[in-house]
């Protein structure tokens, strides 16, 4: 479904190029939850933005859905972006516009031949009686059902999840993790998710790759856990979680 090969992705920085993404291969099945996770500055966002072709790799394939997303051609790619939706950190809804406005924009701005109704999608993330509201009258987490709500109209077949609950609380968190879940379960999309989070990776996802500084340090089958978090380092910390 998804597949980078040999993806390296080069930065200019202050002490010269720096490698954010180093000689990268991972394959994601089709209807997978997978994961991505990695402290600051490991790539996790690079490698994301690879998938929707906001980056392209210096060196490198990636594959989606059978198409050589590198070489794209502009119609092919508007064309390519159609099939993926995309869920922020910081919601990314227009203030002006209400609920209703919010969720719909992307059927504005495009023809999308298997659109979901509105109505559906709306009562489908508990929002039914907030449609005519408007963002500054929302809690964070509502905030974060409309970004969900926007996204899935679309009806994708790839949901990228860019550190969708770095912005809630832990309660919240867990709710948005529900709906993510619950999404999956009906819609049946491939879900990429980024984050730094561990619970959040340990309910929602199947499978997990671990970047540091650019590498891969492992790929984990996600394994329910009680284990409590201790101080060591970031890695073992991941493992504690979730591969015990």
């Amino acid at each position: 479904m998804i597949a980078l090969d040999g993806v390296v992705k080069q930065y200019q920085g202050q002490n010269g190029p720096f490698s954010a993404l180093d000689n990268i291969s991972v394959h994601i099945k089709e209807s997978e939850k997978f994961g991505i996770i990695g402290e600051s500055g490991s790539g996790k966002s690079t490698l994301l933005r690879m998938i929707n072709a906001l980056e392209t790799p210096d060196n490198g394939t990636v594959t989606v859905d059978g198409e050589d997303v590198v070489n794209l051609s502009p119609k092919q790619l508007r064309q390519y972006r159609k099939k993926i939706g995309m869920i922020f950190q910081q919601f990314n809804l227009l203030n002006n516009k209400t609920v209703l406005e919010n969720v719909t924009l992307p059927l504005k701005l495009h023809k999308f031949e298997s659109a979901l109704d509105v109505d559906e999608v709306l009562s489908f993330v508990g929002l039914s009686d907030k449609k005519n509201s408007y963002p500054g009258q929302l809690s964070g987490g509502q905030k974060q059902r409309v970004g969900i709500a926007r996204a899935l109209i679309t009806n994708p077949k790839i949901l990228l999840c860019d550190e969708p609950t770095s912005a809630l609380d832990e309660k919240t968190t867990d709710e948005i993790v529900g709906v993510l879940r619950r999404a999956h379960e009906v819609y049946g999309m491939t879900i990429v998710v980024v984050t730094h989070e561990l619970n959040v990776i340990k309910h929602l996802c199947d499978r997990t790759l671990v970047l540091e500084a650019g590498n891969i340090i492992d790929t984990i089958d996600i394994k329910p856990s009680s284990h409590v978090i201790s101080e060591a380092s970031y890695y073992e910390r991941v493992v504690e979680v979730l591969k015990k």
